[in-house]
């Protein structure tokens, strides 16, 4: 009983029943404009028959007269839904067999009339309708010729009943259409809460069905919801591995600060060596600070950048910018910066602080990780709407390049070097930010960062 309610309380039946309903509503509305239709169709091919039909009992009188129609309509059998009255001055029958009318006729001398019939012999039974034209004859006689209609509403009965048969076999067609629906969507969708109440539970690798019951709609929310799932693992692994490295790289800066506090404590008691350690330790919690904004940095681009004020950016002049202002510093630490523009049509919907600050990770990490008398360029393609870093360092090992945008991601050559692994996952996360990807390539030598714009939006 509970399954059978669920059954019917389910969208999938509801909309069955709903076509249905409007479908049996249609033909029903159909069916009786048609009806209408036939029957006025009926009434005019009716009086034309009866018109003909009196033409023919007239041409008899004529012909044969009063007696000779008499004689005639009494041998003859004539067609059981037409027949004709003759009547003389005073309304006796002189020949025919149709019942006559009830009541007083209409003064006209021609007319046409429609009338319920009764058998004037006892028991008087009722004959139907009559559908009857008058006219008068010499000699004050009366001729009336009419067609019983029992026959025409005994067809339009018969189709009635056909129709309303026919729309029975139909709803109940849509009706076990709708529970078959419903039980196939129900199937599916049990099936989905499955999955999802395993993955709840913890068995990260429960993911729904791709295709089944249910139709393409079902399918499209299944593949919505693993989508999700991997989203969600993806994260809950960065997590996973972002707590790790938090614990790997944020222990030294710590360690530092608790011996420096250790070394002040022990040490001689005066104003200037409570100095020093309280600038180192002001230097580590520095750090850490930074390490912490550059993480919460990363995660509200990650979700979305919300709150950004997108406006069109000119990629020329942002490198430009970013460029000129990191090109004393490589020159004093013994490296050069090149800027190669691309003609000033590359444009797309940024926000200007944070894009530089994506370009200036990437100048920064190519002037960090290179030797004295590097060479690093900066050029924009405005066909393509790409910017590329390269330096003609080291580089980076193929198996690696992957796992240079990840957080506190650092190689074992640049150990030794400053910094806290953040920058190119921030530069990562900005860049995927405004519909953009960031590679890594083989410079042939050194390493050459990639930011392709192709499918950002434009201005």
């Amino acid at each position: 009983m509970q399954s059978l309610r669920r059954l019917l309380a389910s969208a999938s039946f509801r909309l069955a029943l709903l076509q249905t309903l409007l479908f049996v509503a249609a033909f029903a509305a159909a069916g009786l404009l048609a009806l209408t239709a036939v029957r006025r169709a009926e009434h005019r091919a009716a009086h034309a028959e009866i018109e003909e039909f009196e033409d023919d009992i007239t041409d008899r009188l004529v012909q044969d007269g009063v007696a000779g129609l008499i004689a005639r309509s009494r041998s003859h059998r004539h067609d059981p839904a037409r027949a004709f009255r003759l009547e003389d001055a005073q309304g006796h029958l002189l020949a025919g067999d149709l019942a006559p009318p009830p009541g007083p006729l209409p003064a006209a001398p021609k007319f046409w009339i429609t009338y319920r019939a009764q058998d004037p012999a006892p028991p008087n039974r009722s004959l139907g309708e009559v559908m009857a034209y008058s006219r008068p004859e010499p000699g004050g006689q009366r001729l009336i010729v009419g067609e019983y209609l029992r026959l025409r509403a005994q067809q339009d009965d018969a189709t009635l009943l056909a129709a309303a048969g026919l729309a029975a076999v139909v709803a109940a067609l849509g009706m076990a259409g709708g529970m078959w629906a419903g039980r196939s969507v129900l199937r599916r969708v049990d099936g989905m809460v499955q999955s999802i109440e395993r993955y709840s539970a913890g068995d990260r690798a429960a993911r729904i069905a791709a295709a089944g019951q249910g139709g393409a709609e079902l399918d499209e929310l299944g593949t919505a919801l693993n989508s999700m799932m991997d989203r969600e693992n993806r994260l809950v692994e960065g997590l996973r591995q972002v707590s790790s490295a938090i614990a790997h790289d944020l222990r030294r800066p710590l360690a530092h600060h608790n011996q420096e506090i250790a070394q002040a404590l022990a040490g001689a008691r005066t104003a200037a060596h409570y100095r020093r350690a309280l600038v180192g330790a002001s230097a580590r919690v520095d750090e850490v600070l930074e390490t912490f904004q550059a993480l919460l940095h990363i995660a509200e681009l990650e979700a979305g950048a919300p709150g950004l004020a997108l406006q069109p950016v000119n990629l020329d002049t942002l490198a430009a910018k970013v460029v000129e202002a990191y090109a004393p510093g490589a020159e004093a630490a013994g490296r050069s910066l090149h800027f190669f523009p691309g003609g000033g049509a590359a444009t797309i919907e940024a926000e200007p602080r944070v894009l530089g600050e994506a370009l200036a990770n990437l100048i920064e990490n190519a002037l960090t990780h290179t030797p004295p008398g590097a060479r690093a360029e900066v050029r924009v393609e405005a066909e393509g709407r790409r910017v590329t870093v390269s330096d003609d360092g080291p580089g980076v090992p193929a198996a690696l390049r992957g796992k240079i945008f990840q957080r506190f991601f650092r190689g074992d050559a640049s150990r030794s070097t400053p910094g806290s692994g953040l920058g190119l996952a921030l530069a990562l996360a900005a860049v995927n930010a405004f519909g953009g990807r960031l590679t890594a390539e083989d410079a042939q030598p050194g390493l050459r960062i990639v930011a392709d714009f192709s499918g950002a939006a434009a201005d």
